[in-house]
Protein backbone atom coordinates (compact mmCIF):
# COMPACT_ATOMS: atom_id res chain seq x y z
CA UNK A 1 0.00 0.00 0.00
CA UNK A 2 0.77 3.50 -0.54
CA UNK A 3 2.07 6.10 2.14
CA UNK A 4 -0.50 8.20 0.25
CA UNK A 5 -3.17 6.05 0.73
CA UNK A 6 -2.26 5.48 5.09
CA UNK A 7 -1.83 9.71 5.53
CA UNK A 8 -5.62 9.95 3.46
CA UNK A 9 -6.84 7.50 6.50
CA UNK A 10 -4.93 9.15 9.35
CA UNK A 11 -6.16 12.08 8.07
CA UNK A 12 -10.12 11.39 7.66
CA UNK A 13 -9.40 9.79 11.29
CA UNK A 14 -8.27 12.71 13.30
CA UNK A 15 -10.91 14.74 11.58
CA UNK A 16 -13.81 13.01 12.87
CA UNK A 17 -12.20 12.08 16.14
CA UNK A 18 -12.51 15.81 16.56
CA UNK A 19 -15.80 16.86 15.51
CA UNK A 20 -17.43 16.08 18.85
CA UNK A 21 -14.71 18.45 20.79
CA UNK A 22 -15.77 21.11 18.38
CA UNK A 23 -19.69 20.38 18.34
CA UNK A 24 -21.25 23.10 20.30
CA UNK A 25 -25.05 22.79 21.46
CA UNK A 26 -26.75 26.17 19.73
CA UNK A 27 -30.10 27.03 21.29
CA UNK A 28 -31.71 29.49 18.77
CA UNK A 29 -35.70 29.02 18.60
CA UNK A 30 -36.92 29.09 14.83
CA UNK A 31 -41.02 30.08 14.89
CA UNK A 32 -42.20 26.89 13.44
CA UNK A 33 -45.66 27.85 11.26
CA UNK A 34 -46.13 31.48 11.72
CA UNK A 35 -48.54 31.92 8.75
CA UNK A 36 -50.83 29.54 10.73
CA UNK A 37 -50.32 30.05 14.53
CA UNK A 38 -50.08 34.06 14.42
CA UNK A 39 -54.00 34.46 14.87
CA UNK A 40 -53.65 31.82 17.59
CA UNK A 41 -51.81 34.42 19.57
CA UNK A 42 -53.21 37.69 17.64
CA UNK A 43 -56.72 36.97 16.05
CA UNK A 44 -56.40 40.28 13.98
CA UNK A 45 -53.14 39.85 12.57
CA UNK A 46 -52.89 39.22 8.80
CA UNK A 47 -48.67 39.60 8.29
CA UNK A 48 -45.72 39.74 9.91
CA UNK A 49 -42.09 41.14 9.90
CA UNK A 50 -39.11 40.13 11.44
CA UNK A 51 -37.01 41.68 12.79
CA UNK A 52 -33.20 41.49 13.95
CA UNK A 53 -31.26 43.23 16.61
CA UNK A 54 -27.45 42.77 17.39
CA UNK A 55 -26.49 41.75 20.63
CA UNK A 56 -23.39 44.13 21.62
CA UNK A 57 -21.46 43.30 24.75
CA UNK A 58 -21.92 46.09 26.95
CA UNK A 59 -25.96 45.25 26.09
CA UNK A 60 -25.35 41.38 26.73
CA UNK A 61 -23.37 41.96 29.79
CA UNK A 62 -26.88 44.24 31.26
CA UNK A 63 -29.02 41.44 30.13
CA UNK A 64 -26.97 38.81 31.61
CA UNK A 65 -27.09 40.70 35.05
CA UNK A 66 -30.58 41.26 34.74
CA UNK A 67 -31.49 37.49 34.01
CA UNK A 68 -29.00 36.56 36.82
CA UNK A 69 -27.86 34.06 34.30
CA UNK A 70 -26.09 33.58 30.91
CA UNK A 71 -27.69 33.46 28.11
CA UNK A 72 -27.40 30.01 25.73
CA UNK A 73 -25.29 29.48 23.16
CA UNK A 74 -26.92 30.64 20.05
CA UNK A 75 -28.89 33.37 21.48
CA UNK A 76 -25.52 36.01 22.72
CA UNK A 77 -24.94 37.61 19.24
CA UNK A 78 -28.13 37.99 18.07
CA UNK A 79 -32.12 38.99 19.49
CA UNK A 80 -35.05 38.04 17.09
CA UNK A 81 -38.60 38.98 17.36
CA UNK A 82 -41.87 39.80 15.17
CA UNK A 83 -44.02 42.45 14.57
CA UNK A 84 -47.80 41.46 14.03
CA UNK A 85 -49.39 43.75 11.38
CA UNK A 86 -53.39 44.30 11.34
CA UNK A 87 -54.60 44.86 7.53
CA UNK A 88 -53.38 47.91 7.55
CA UNK A 89 -50.03 47.04 8.24
CA UNK A 90 -49.98 48.80 11.47
CA UNK A 91 -47.89 46.79 14.59
CA UNK A 92 -50.50 45.40 17.05
CA UNK A 93 -48.09 43.62 18.60
CA UNK A 94 -45.15 41.37 19.14
CA UNK A 95 -44.18 37.61 19.23
CA UNK A 96 -41.21 36.09 20.58
CA UNK A 97 -39.59 32.39 19.98
CA UNK A 98 -37.79 31.64 22.34
CA UNK A 99 -35.90 28.40 23.50
CA UNK A 100 -34.50 27.01 26.85
CA UNK A 101 -32.59 24.27 28.32
CA UNK A 102 -34.94 20.98 29.13
CA UNK A 103 -34.04 17.85 31.03
CA UNK A 104 -33.98 16.23 28.07
CA UNK A 105 -33.48 18.67 25.16
CA UNK A 106 -34.63 22.08 23.59
CA UNK A 107 -38.42 23.66 25.33
CA UNK A 108 -39.60 26.11 22.28
CA UNK A 109 -41.81 28.80 23.97
CA UNK A 110 -43.94 31.29 21.45
CA UNK A 111 -45.97 34.02 23.52
CA UNK A 112 -47.59 37.06 21.99
CA UNK A 113 -46.95 40.78 23.66
CA UNK A 114 -49.57 43.35 23.26
CA UNK A 115 -49.11 47.02 22.45
CA UNK A 116 -48.02 47.56 26.10
CA UNK A 117 -45.25 44.96 26.08
CA UNK A 118 -47.45 42.53 28.28
CA UNK A 119 -47.86 38.74 27.63
CA UNK A 120 -51.35 38.10 26.24
CA UNK A 121 -50.67 34.56 25.44
CA UNK A 122 -48.37 31.56 25.56
CA UNK A 123 -47.96 28.20 23.88
CA UNK A 124 -44.84 25.41 23.84
CA UNK A 125 -44.00 24.75 20.69
CA UNK A 126 -41.71 22.02 21.01
CA UNK A 127 -40.32 20.06 23.56
CA UNK A 128 -38.81 16.45 25.17
CA UNK A 129 -39.82 16.63 28.71
CA UNK A 130 -41.08 13.91 30.29
CA UNK A 131 -42.84 16.16 32.51
CA UNK A 132 -45.63 18.05 31.74
CA UNK A 133 -46.57 20.88 34.12
CA UNK A 134 -45.10 23.45 32.13
CA UNK A 135 -47.48 22.33 29.20
CA UNK A 136 -51.03 22.83 31.43
CA UNK A 137 -52.75 25.46 30.70
CA UNK A 138 -53.43 26.96 34.23
CA UNK A 139 -49.53 26.98 34.31
CA UNK A 140 -48.79 28.77 31.14
CA UNK A 141 -52.11 31.25 32.18
CA UNK A 142 -50.14 32.69 35.30
CA UNK A 143 -47.56 34.63 32.70
CA UNK A 144 -50.75 36.38 31.06
CA UNK A 145 -50.45 40.30 32.16
CA UNK A 146 -46.51 39.38 32.56
CA UNK A 147 -44.68 42.72 30.95
CA UNK A 148 -41.19 44.23 30.76
CA UNK A 149 -41.88 46.24 33.49
CA UNK A 150 -42.23 43.48 36.08
CA UNK A 151 -39.92 40.71 34.20
CA UNK A 152 -36.70 41.34 36.71
CA UNK A 153 -38.24 40.03 39.37
CA UNK A 154 -39.78 36.74 37.28
CA UNK A 155 -39.73 33.53 39.13
CA UNK A 156 -41.40 30.15 38.81
CA UNK A 157 -44.96 30.82 40.01
CA UNK A 158 -44.77 26.78 40.77
CA UNK A 159 -42.04 28.09 43.64
CA UNK A 160 -40.76 25.02 45.76
CA UNK A 161 -42.99 22.80 43.44
CA UNK A 162 -41.66 23.96 40.21
CA UNK A 163 -39.64 21.63 37.88
CA UNK A 164 -37.02 21.88 35.41
CA UNK A 165 -39.22 22.12 32.95
CA UNK A 166 -41.34 25.22 34.89
CA UNK A 167 -38.17 26.98 35.94
CA UNK A 168 -36.83 27.07 31.84
CA UNK A 169 -40.36 28.19 30.95
CA UNK A 170 -40.15 31.07 33.68
CA UNK A 171 -36.86 31.58 32.55
CA UNK A 172 -37.25 31.62 28.69
CA UNK A 173 -39.78 34.66 29.41
CA UNK A 174 -37.94 36.28 31.60
CA UNK A 175 -35.40 36.32 29.20
CA UNK A 176 -37.28 37.57 26.11
CA UNK A 177 -38.80 40.18 27.96
CA UNK A 178 -35.69 41.81 29.30
CA UNK A 179 -33.87 41.33 25.60
CA UNK A 180 -37.20 42.97 24.34
CA UNK A 181 -36.26 45.99 26.86
CA UNK A 182 -32.49 46.70 26.87
CA UNK A 183 -32.69 45.65 22.55
CA UNK A 184 -35.44 47.17 21.31
CA UNK A 185 -37.01 49.81 23.96
CA UNK A 186 -34.21 51.62 24.94
CA UNK A 187 -32.69 52.02 21.67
Amino acid sequence: MSTGWWFSCIAIGALCASAPAQAQEAYVCVWRNPERTMTRLFPEASDYRTVNVPIAPAQLERIEARMGAALLPGQREQFQYFEMLDRSGQVIGHTQAMTQKGEFGAIELVFGMDREHRVVQLYIQRQRERDGRFREEDFLARFTGTGVANADPLADPLGDAGTLGTRAVTLGIKTALIEFDELVLRR
